[in-house]
């Protein structure tokens, strides 16, 4: 009697038929589940991820304090838990003088707008009637007038809920006050300890090739993050700095209030300078249009300064993104995850680039394997054939 298992192959139809929806299913239902998990968790999710670009952002401090350094004959280290906790002294003590000697000019600023708020409220009216004259006095035709004018209402409308909306998300923002605290308490142990758990992630991993390439593949994503969190630290600076200082010497209004907004806007890509120079050249305007007008070419020359000399050099070969694909990154990332998304759609990309190159790497690491097994059998067979 022959107790020999039955393969799957020998299997009927009907039943095999079944067994494979039922794979299918199962792989849907759990894909399904992980999407919801993602979703339920997804502030979380987010928590950390802001905590990771938040330890990339002070890495380089901590290393440095860490050492080693040398007097003498003695090596010096500094332990790593006390390094981490100095540079948050130091983060602390300059984000309190900072507000310290910020918030007196800031609030000033802030309080002249408020109370100038109702006089701009009737210059943006002025403005959209004059507009709406516009078809008028060029006389076209009546039908283009009245689409014009359609579509001004449309987007008057549609700028007012936008600014409605951006108080309200700002105003939401209060929400999230204790990650302050959850942030850096989190980056402290990821900084002490990340070491340790790439170590034992990596010594979980069964063969040696396969712990070289993941290894690999992580310092290389360490290093895309690093130099992007870098880069856009230093952009925000820079930009803040140049804003404030350039709208300061035009004699525009709120320089101080509009620099602080333009580099914190820098960490949203494309968008984030469009609405700053929008608001700046408005603001202006205000005033008057011979300031708004150089506050618009400033601010035009400026960006391209930055974007094309500036900024390349700052990224350095870390990111190596191209403008379009930095413009679909922020497009995809406003649609998928509205204003965080576009924050974090561009390294998002980013990484995917990085994945994407060591998956082509290891596809043509293996055809370069099969390709030398095939000439290697072939090479015995001549061999085996010739052999009397």
């Amino acid at each position: 009697m022959n107790d020999a298992p039955v393969s799957s192959n020998s299997m009927p139809p009907a039943q095999s038929l079944q067994r494979s929806v039922l794979q299918i299913l199962l792989l849907v239902l759990a894909a399904v589940l992980v999407l919801w998990l993602l979703y339920a968790l997804r502030k979380i999710i987010l928590l950390l991820i802001f905590t990771v670009l938040f330890c990339y952002l002070i890495a380089p401090l901590v290393n440095v304090l860490v050492g080693p350094r040398r007097f003498g004959p003695i090596v010096w280290r500094v332990p790593r838990a006390m390094a981490i906790f100095a540079v948050y002294v130091l983060l602390f003590y300059g984000a309190v003088q900072a507000i310290d000697w910020l918030a007196p000019l800031l609030s000033d600023q802030l309080g002249a707008l408020a109370e100038n708020a109702p006089a701009y409220l009737k210059q943006l009216d002025q403005y959209s009637q004059w507009l709406a004259r516009l078809p008028g006095r060029y006389r076209l035709p009546l039908r283009w007038q009245q689409e014009f004018n359609d579509w001004l209402a449309v987007a008057t409308t549609n700028v007012v809920d936008w600014l409605q909306s951006f108080a309200l998300s700002t105003v939401s923002l209060t929400l999230y006050l204790d990650w302050l605290v959850l942030i850096p308490v989190l980056g402290f142990f990821f900084l002490k300890d990340g070491r340790h758990f790439r170590q034992h992630f990596l010594a979980a991993l069964p063969k040696a090739d396969m712990r070289v390439r993941v290894a690999d593949f992580l310092q290389d994503v360490s290093e895309t993050l690093a130099a992007y969190i870098r880069a856009q630290l230093l952009a925000c600076l820079l930009i803040g700095v140049i804003v404030g200082t350039g709208l300061r010497l035009l004699g525009a209004s709120y320089p101080l209030v509009l620099g602080v907004a333009a580099g914190l806007l820098e960490f949203i890509p494309i968008v984030g300078p469009v609405i700053i120079g929008a608001i700046s050249v408005l603001v202006a305007s205000f005033a008057s249009l011979k300031i708004a007008g150089a506050v618009l070419v400033f601010l035009v020359i400026l960006r391209l300064i930055h974007d094309y000399v500036v900024y390349p050099r700052l990224i350095a070969r870390g990111v190596e993104l191209h403008p379009v694909l930095v413009i679909l990154a922020v497009i995809c990332g406003a649609e998928l995850g509205g204003l965080t998304g576009v924050v974090l759609g561009v390294p998002v990309m980013a990484l995917l680039l990085v994945c994407f190159r060591h998956w082509r790497e290891l596809q043509v690491g293996r055809i370069v394997a099969a390709d030398e097994a095939t000439a290697t059998g072939e090479y015995e067979l001549v061999s085996s054939l010739r052999e009397p």
